[in-house]
């Protein structure tokens, strides 16, 4: 009895100190931000819904535990054991296998883009996609055969991967159509070129940053996160929540803070430094502009139909729920997003077919957005949202198209 109380004394202690720490994270954090957000919320906005959505039956994986290197497309996904996709493709994306000539048993729309994209070109409950189920629904394709819609888009791709991702298969698609935007508008602004590419292509190519130390920090850090977030307690808790953040935040410093080698991602995407912010904003929309060009050009080349869809975001049209207030994030880059829409709709002018789709929640109450830029889908992959814009970009393609009714 006499060495019973000791231990149990010690235990009480460790646990009133831990309810101690985890009392002074919930109150500095509701001090500095000045509400009450859920520890699980919190960790939920540390990635997006498409991030969380690959590795939620991992819960001890990362979402860069799933990524694998591509040669030209910069880092695609793997399905090797423990972490990988198991239904990845045959390219490392989502979906059916990409064929490597064109079939003639379906009418193929190559739809690439983002996350957005890619979560867009996932079929409802394994079947047809948001935008297949519509166009096979409503018309009749231009050879006669059922659509099949290939799932072109990857987390935090932008242009020029979709022009690189439509080059390789262009003569094995009948049509190809962009829905992006959003990661393209984060450049417009920046003094490295618009091609520099996200900080996933670093965390598959090390030797790119000569960092290895760095890499293998911010690796760590993404596995405890991942697996605090899906553990019934930690996931429960501010204090943890406060500890992976602050070591988030370190490690990101720790990889900034490092000067710069003579040659590096940095320096070969650099922009002149005499260049005013105005200079290179219009310069970055002029190669946005580029590369839809150049995929208009190429799918001329290949008898390939192709449009272009500027995709929808929070911060212009939509009224937002206060669900969605609690999600979007900063909402103020509404002008420099005006802006490359309305450079972007000026390549009708050479008969290339882009579309806006700002509108397309114009006077929509209900709760959509599930993060700064994705839409929500239930556990079956149905999704309100997507299938808004479904409705719109098939009703487009349509008119662009000719396509006949059914």
């Amino acid at each position: 009895m006499k060495r019973v109380l000791p231990v149990a004394a010690a235990l009480v202690t460790i646990l009133l100190l831990l309810v101690g720490i985890e009392l002074i994270a919930v109150g500095y954090l509701y001090v500095t931000e000045g509400r009450y957000i859920s520890a699980r919320d919190r960790f939920g906005s540390m990635t997006n819904t498409f991030v969380q959505g690959l590795a939620a039956d991992r819960s001890d994986c990362s979402y860069l535990d799933t990524l694998f290197p591509h040669p030209y497309l910069a880092f695609v996904h793997h399905g090797n054991p423990p972490c990988g996709i198991p239904d990845i493709n045959n390219i490392g994306l989502f979906g059916a296998d990409f064929p490597s000539r064109r079939p003639d048993d379906r009418f193929v729309v190559l739809l690439t883009g983002g996350s957005v994209a890619a979560q867009f070109a996932q079929g409802v409950a394994g079947g047809p996609s948001y935008l297949e189920r519509i166009l096979d629904a409503t018309y009749h394709s231009p050879n006669g055969r059922p659509f099949l819609v290939l799932d072109g888009g990857d987390g935090a791709w932008k242009q020029p991967q979709q022009a690189i991702l439509f080059l390789l298969y262009a003569d094995a698609v009948h049509a190809v159509v962009t829905l992006d935007g959003f990661n393209e508008h984060y450049h417009l602004r920046s003094g490295r070129r618009f091609e520099y590419p996200a900080n996933n292509f670093h965390v598959v190519n090390p030797l790119a940053s000569q960092r290895f130390g760095d890499m293998a920090v911010r690796w760590l850090v993404g596995r405890f996160r991942a697996v605090a977030a899906g553990n019934a307690l930690l996931s429960r808790s501010h204090a943890a929540y406060s500890v992976i953040a602050a070591a988030d935040g370190w490690a990101r410093e720790r990889a900034e803070s490092r000067p710069a080698p003579h040659t590096s991602t940095e320096s070969v995407f650099a922009l002149p430094a005499s260049w005013t912010p105005a200079e290179r904003e219009a310069w970055q929309i002029d190669q946005y502009r580029k590369y839809i060009r150049s995929m208009s050009a190429l799918a001329d080349e290949h008898g390939v139909l192709s449009a272009h869809f500027i995709q929808p975001v929070p911060a212009i049209g939509k009224p937002l729920s206060p669900e969605e207030r609690r999600v979007v994030g900063d909402l103020s880059y509404v002008t420099v997003y005006e802006t490359m829409t309305s450079a972007l709709l000026t390549l009708t002018r050479r008969e290339i077919a882009v579309f806006s789709l700002l509108d397309v929640f114009d006077g929509d109450e209900r709760t959509l957005y599930g993060d700064p830029i994705h839409l929500l889908r239930e556990s079956d992959g149905g999704s309100p949202g997507y299938e808004a814009m479904a409705q719109r970009i098939a009703s487009h393609l349509g008119d662009a198209w000719r396509l006949r009714p059914r």
